[in-house]
């Protein structure tokens, strides 16, 4: 068995957002496991912070100067050496002071990066703090084949250790019953949603135009947008513009995530960009039939078209025809939800991330006591 660890996880805030519900899952999975964690929030603690610490998991959160913060974080430094974890654990948008606060705290980090985000195309000049922060990170982990090969590319005239490990999350059980009470959710409606955060990467222009030319063909059809975010009023403008009020609906952050996702009779995500996503994995683990864009690591996490329905980024008419073709569908709606189900338990529970989490970890401080 492995011996217990404490590992301090460090991120932006623990707002609504994929990367954000991967620290909350990945926190109770390794309670679960008997190790021990805390999350440091440097911007704001987040929506989901307080029921984080009501499953028994500390959240703290240490505003930085950012331009003194650069060079020597200094609060950050002294919380963790009060801590005292076996290793910190860093996410998207904060290598580069947990980078400096494990160097001066003389603890091993695992930098997590979930999305290609601000990784340009592989060719562009490495910034000096991160050319520092990847010296002082023990191992780099990618979340899809698609963000490891951006990094490779990155970092090929470095000795970097760069690990491909796969999100997975909590296990839903599939398809089932969840009454919901609200007018989209009523007996006869065909129900298409997606849940994400109201950013540009996640492109909900071009759901909410494909929901207009879906209408006109399956008049049951309704469609809700799960999620807040920066760009939330835009698409209500937008919804209001097309006249589609009606039968599209933003339900904005919904705490029963399972429940709606067993409720849809289709599952669209219309990113531009992506890394592993978390929302697109739940709804493998619900057993929902999927539309999806072909971007960033999602074709491979539907091995290319045989789970779900691939379509170009940017096109409303094919995003249309295929939400079409699912409603209109059930046979080939029930096939491809039941390989989707199939995949997700193969390939992308959160035990078997974990697991190789937890290898991750006993790897780094190991190698990290060796050099100390």
């Amino acid at each position: 068995m492995v011996r217990a660890i404490r590992i301090v996880h460090i991120i932006h805030a623990l707002n609504v957002g994929g990367m954000e519900q991967w620290v909350v899952r990945f926190c109770l999975f390794l309670r679960g496991r008997g190790h021990q964690c805390e999350v440091i929030c440097l911007r704001e603690r987040g929506k989901l912070a307080d029921g984080l610490e009501q499953q028994g998991i500390p959240v703290t959160h240490i505003k930085m100067a950012p331009g003194v913060s650069s060079l020597y974080p200094k609060r950050l430094v002294q919380h963790i050496r009060h801590v005292k974890p076996d290793i910190l654990h860093a996410h998207s948008g904060v290598w580069h002071k947990a980078a400096l606060a494990a160097y001066f705290s003389g603890l091993p980090l695992v930098y997590t990066v979930h999305g290609l985000g601000g990784l340009g195309n592989g060719a562009r000049l490495i910034h000096w703090r991160e050319r520092i922060s990847a010296k002082l990170t023990d191992a780099i982990v990618a979340v899809s084949p698609e963000v490891y090969d951006r990094l490779c590319r990155l970092y090929n005239s470095e000795a970097h250790d760069i690990r491909l490990i796969v999100n997975g999350v909590t296990d839903l059980g599939g398809c089932g019953d969840n009454a919901l009470s609200e007018a989209w959710a009523k007996p006869g409606c065909s129900v298409v949603g997606m849940v994400a955060r109201f950013e540009p990467p996640k492109d909900y222009q071009t759901l909410v135009l494909a929901a207009v030319k879906v209408k006109k063909r399956v008049p049951t059809a309704q469609f809700i947008l799960v999620g807040e975010g920066p760009q939330q009023r835009e698409i209500e403008r937008l919804i209001a513009q097309k006249g589609a009020g009606t039968y599209v609906h933003v339900l904005g952050y919904r705490s029963d995530i399972s429940a709606i996702l067993k409720r849809l009779d289709v599952f669209v995500l219309s990113s531009v960009s992506e890394g592993a996503p978390i929302a697109l994995l739940e709804a493998m683990s619900a057993q929902r039939p999927i539309v999806a864009t072909a971007v960033g690591g999602t074709p491979g996490l539907l091995a290319n078209g045989e789970c779900g329905l691939l379509v170009p980024p940017g096109d409303a008419q094919a995003m249309a025809q295929a939400i079409v073709e699912l409603l209109t569908n059930k046979t080939k709606a029930g096939e491809l939800a039941r390989r989707a189900r199939e995949r997700f338990l193969r390939e992308y529970t959160i035990d078997r991330m974990g697991e190789r989490y937890l290898e991750l970890y006993e790897k780094a401080i190991a190698q990290h006591r060796e050099k100390t």
